[in-house]
């Protein structure tokens, strides 16, 4: 079945151009193809190539071309919303070409824990022998099979077309984190979220967001989606009644569940024990008392831990089922992923806000028997005002702080290093300061000691450092890998000579 624009959008001046049928919607004028439609969205820091981008794709053989504003152009239509129609548009064009049953969407909002609480589960899910997609920061595909993802949240076009490919190769669910921009940005508007998760909120994205209330606003849109049956919020986190008020005003009537480690919430945890190889607590819900064993690290890992649980649970699946496959959870990279090395602990993890690196630096404590480190930095062309809090929070919740790079991508490095240290006294010999991240991570693996635990925060899973526009490839769990190989090689070889 052929489809017109004037399927999607009637408008009162109907244009020759928006009665013949086209081949769907397409972003990027260097790959439209003949007879798409081009969708212009407004460059705010380049505005004239919009005009550049939109006359490419007409060249190149689109059928026409839609724009946030008027670019003058013969066929061409001016859609000031159109931001938050694509997805709609692409979620209907694609049902109409090739109809599929589609996947029921989970979705997580936070500054933390959204790419652990969707792959988690995605993992629930897959262990009760359901096909689960999961798409965010380390990732989208049907697990076990993820491909790198260019952002948390694909633009609206890009998202519908996986979700789209993910129901035709047999997802039944997909988990997904949906982030404040692309919540603000509507690229999540034709999703039909079925369930939505909250996890936290501390300073992050303020360089897009101003402050944190508007940051805090923009999370809060993941409840006000009409498809929503159910709000899972972390009744711990201080934004929580904004989410929960948000939730209520839901016309959808939707269920409010809360989570909490500390006070009375719907799912409630107690009688946390830390160990080195996990957690065991208990969670009591209105009805039961369940234990829990679980080979995640980290108090702030219950907490996602649980989020995942009544996220599935909810699904339809019963809670003491998917409590029985918890210790087989493995969690998603590069989120407090372990690399052991004897007596000694090496913890890559993302933690690049103040408050994650708080959070991981807190939780370690508890299980370090010696010194606890912290290897950081801060990325570059990003809000600086969270540098200083990070190098804070790594003096006051570390034994030994090393500031190093990460990300500088076209700023001077210089500036950042400065910037860490503005206003702090870094004249402590457990502080240590250096620049080349690989160099950083060998010198902490050569001086750690038996008993140490040694966090590598800030990137995670990423797989690159970004210099003057540069990608290099950098790995932080390969690199530390490395470094312990060559220790114990150089150790050996030492020993026999």
């Amino acid at each position: 079945m052929s489809m017109t624009f004037q399927d999607f959008y009637p408008v009162e001046k109907v244009a020759k151009w928006m009665t013949l049928p086209f081949s769907g919607f397409c972003l990027d004028s260097r790959k439209v193809k003949t007879g798409q439609i081009y969708i212009a969205l407004n460059s705010f820091s380049q505005p004239e190539k919009t005009m550049q981008f939109a006359q490419s794709a007409l060249t190149k053989g689109a059928l026409a071309v839609v724009s946030e504003v008027d670019l003058g152009l013969d066929h061409s239509v001016v859609v000031p919303n159109v931001r938050h129609l694509m997805g709609q548009w692409q979620k209907l064009y694609l049902q109409v070409t090739a109809p599929v049953e589609a996947a029921r969407i989970l979705a997580v909002t936070g500054t933390n824990g959204k790419t652990t609480i969707s792959r988690l589960v995605a993992e629930l899910m897959t262990l009760q022998q359901q096909k689960c997609a999961v798409m965010g920061t380390t990732g989208n595909g049907i697990l076990p099979n993820l491909e790198t993802s260019s952002h948390t949240t694909l633009d609206a076009l890009h998202l519908q077309t996986a979700l789209h490919e993910y129901a035709q190769q047999g997802a039944q669910f997909v988990a997904l984190e949906a982030s404040s921009h692309g919540l603000e940005q509507g690229r999540l508007k034709g999703c039909d979220i079925e369930i939505a998760a909250y996890s936290n909120l501390s300073r992050d994205h303020l360089d897009y967001h101003g402050t944190l209330e508007a940051y805090a606003e923009a999370k809060s849109g993941l409840f006000k989606f009409p498809s929503l049956k159910v709000a899972i919020i972390n009744l711990d986190d201080e934004y929580a009644s904004l989410m929960i008020n948000t939730a209520q005003n839901n016309p959808a009537q939707l269920k409010i569940l809360t989570y909490s480690t500390i006070q009375s919430a719907d799912y409630q945890v107690s009688n946390i024990e830390y160990g080195l190889s996990g957690a065991q607590f208990k969670l009591n819900t209105a009805h039961s008392e369940f234990e829990v064993y679980s080979p995640l690290l980290g108090h702030f890992n219950i907490e996602n831990l649980v989020a995942s649980l009544v996220s599935a649970e909810q699904a339809g699946f019963g809670l003491i089922d998917l409590i029985a496959t918890v210790p087989q959870l493995k969690g998603a990279p590069g989120r407090m992923q372990v690399i052991p090395d004897g007596e000694r602990l090496f913890v890559v993890d993302y933690a690049h806000t103040p408050d994650a690196l708080i959070q991981v630096l807190q939780t370690l404590k508890r299980h370090v028997a010696k010194n606890l480190w912290a290897v950081f930095g801060c990325g570059g062309d990003r809000d600086r005002g969270k540098r200083p809090l990070m190098t804070q929070a790594a003096l006051e919740h570390a034994d030994i702080a090393l500031i190093t790079s990460d990300n500088p991508r076209s700023e001077n490095p210089e500036q950042i290093f400065a910037d860490m240290k503005a206003g702090l006294d870094v004249s402590s010999q457990s502080v240590h300061e250096i620049h080349d991240r690989r160099e950083a991570i060998k010198f902490a693996v050569e001086n750690a000691q038996a008993g140490d635990i040694v966090v590598i925060a800030g990137k995670g899973h990423e797989n690159y450092q970004e210099i003057e526009g540069v990608r290099h490839w950098f790995d932080d769990v390969i690199e530390v890998q490395s470094a312990i190989d060559a220790q114990h090689h150089n150790t050996n070889s030492a020993y026999q000579a």
